[in-house]
């Protein structure tokens, strides 16, 4: 469902810019046309959306307290994620995100970045947490700011704090029931 609704976003964001881009001047069959398949494309985000917001609300209702996460953010985690139980502890889930430290380098030089492998989707919804808070939360910008002068990169400690945060509320609302599969 999620991606799905990555897909549509997409062609109507495609649409609207052809119809954009079309000479004010034209005012045909063309620019009817585009702008009825932009009113479809627009009504089926909307119908994906509710049908989400209900997923959610029924599977994982926590995923909507933590900040950055809406409904179309928890969906894909959601779809991503499926059954959370198959992770073994919060790290195993960092790595999957493509958020848990690794060490790098050559010789005597060694430091620790973020492992760039892993579900890019979750990575995906990690970015725009962390983009989110940063912007609206002092809490996290002192976290980041404390992490940054021990020595890590910004995106590497936030990203895997918001990982384990994650994991931490995903299994929270597990409660026995299993989470849908990925999509």
């Amino acid at each position: 469902m999620s991606r799905t609704r990555d897909k549509l976003a997409k062609q109507r964001k495609a649409n609207q810019m052809m119809l954009d881009a079309l000479p004010e001047v034209t005012t045909g069959a063309l620019s009817t046309a585009l702008q009825a398949v932009l009113t479809s494309l627009e009504a089926a985000l909307k119908e994906l959306e509710h049908a989400m917001a209900t997923l959610v609300a029924e599977v994982a209702p926590a995923l909507l307290t933590l900040r950055g996460i809406g409904v179309v953010l928890a969906g894909t985690v959601l779809a991503e994620v499926g059954d959370i139980e198959r992770f073994e502890n919060a790290h195993h889930f960092a790595s999957y995100c493509g958020a848990a430290p690794v060490e790098r380098g050559s010789g005597k030089n060694t430091r620790w970045c973020v492992n760039v492998s892993g579900n890019r989707q979750l990575n995906r919804v990690l970015h725009l947490m962390a983009l989110t808070r940063l912007r609206c939360e002092q809490r996290t910008k002192a976290f980041v700011a404390k992490k940054e002068q021990e020595g890590n990169t910004k995106r590497a400690a936030l990203k895997t704090y918001l990982a384990r945060e994650l994991f931490r509320t995903l299994q929270a609302s597990h409660g026995g029931g299993h989470l849908p599969a990925p999509s």
